[in-house]
């Protein structure tokens, strides 16, 4: 597979210039045609309070001025790396070749026309040091339009939860993850057979090593518009998510004959009904379930605070049938 590199193979940075070799953090950006809304995307990353990274910029194939604006970043950036295929390969390959180039411990994905908050790196490096059995982790995300209008996305928090659903919605928004590299590359990386759903396969495959989790606020603004791949690439989605779902079936775990009926709903409705319509129906059902998660666990203290309440109510009782009082008095 040849590849154009701007550095030197040595050390990975042009002469005279230094670059962080040890960063904890990699942030990946895979670019394609990007031209548009690039540069805000890795400013973005530069807003961060967390300083230990460095990104990896990949053009695969681009046609527009992409190509020049990476270069652009790569001199304004000291901690930006650069490579370009010459032809399109396709994203899974893209994000594999970033893999085997990154130097961090953790991957944080981003993609190429969305916006990280300035505290989404420390948040998610932080929850994987401290929980030592989640191998990834996402956060709720924060959709934007051109027009102004905003909405903020929910994914579930807990790892038990998150698989109780997974075959109904994703576990995660892609550009919040943050994974980490060794399971990553454990688990086969990304597979371009399941392109455009290879980041959510890749997520089933991970989740066989360890555990998932959600932040519970927006750590990414993700803009919506009409050349977003989600929206793209929409009837291929629809398509690879079908395959895949009937991939967890055979080497996950099988699904009942509900959701079976539910893959096969959502993939007709897909591939009828225009990408905007489809999406909006699937994030009313993500906030219906959100809510149900946050209802049954309302339901969940309460019952156990009802139960403390009744425990400590017949202490008195069961402390005079076990005879304490007798013999504490009857010592005196």
């Amino acid at each position: 597979m040849k590849i154009h590199k701007t550095r030197t193979p040595q050390t990975g940075a042009k002469p005279g210039r230094k670059r962080g070799k040890n960063p904890k953090v990699s942030v990946v950006i895979p670019v394609f045609n990007g031209a548009d809304y690039l540069e805000a995307a890795v400013a973005s990353v530069f807003t961060s309070t967390y300083r230990n990274f460095e990104v990896l910029l990949i053009d695969d194939g681009s046609s527009d001025h992409s190509r020049k604006i990476c270069h652009r970043l790569e001199k304004k950036y000291k901690r930006v790396r650069f490579y370009q295929f010459p032809h399109n390969k396709g994203l899974a390959r893209t994000l594999n070749f970033a893999l085997s180039k990154a130097r961090g411990k953790y991957i944080c994905r981003l993609n190429q026309d969305d916006l990280m908050l300035p505290y989404r790196i420390a948040t998610e490096v932080a929850y994987l040091e401290k929980h030592k059995d989640v191998m990834a982790v996402g956060s709720w995300i924060r959709l934007f339009t051109q027009s102004g209008k905003k909405q903020i996305v929910k994914y579930l928090k807990d790892d038990a939860d998150i698989r109780k659903i997974w075959y109904i919605v994703s576990p995660f928004s892609d550009p919040t993850v943050m994974y980490r590299k060794q399971i990553a590359v454990k688990a086969g990386g990304y597979l371009q057979a399941f392109w455009p759903a290879d980041d959510t396969h890749l997520w089933y495959r991970i989740a066989q090593y360890g555990k998932l989790a959600n932040i519970q606020r927006p750590l990414v603004n993700v803009r919506w518009h009409e050349n977003a791949a989600s929206w793209k690439y929409f009837r291929k989605l629809a398509e690879a998510t079908f395959a895949m779902h009937n991939w967890t079936d055979t080497y996950i775990a099988p699904a009942p004959w509900y959701v079976h009926a539910y893959w096969i709903i959502q993939y007709m409705i897909s591939m009828l009904l225009p990408p905007a319509w489809v999406w909006h129906v699937y994030r009313v059902l993500k906030r219906g379930i959100a809510i149900w998660i946050q209802l049954r666990e309302s339901l969940r203290r309460f019952d156990k605070k009802i139960a403390t309440a009744k425990r400590l109510a017949n202490q008195p009782a069961i402390a005079k049938r076990s005879g304490v009082y007798k013999r504490k008095y009857s010592s005196v």
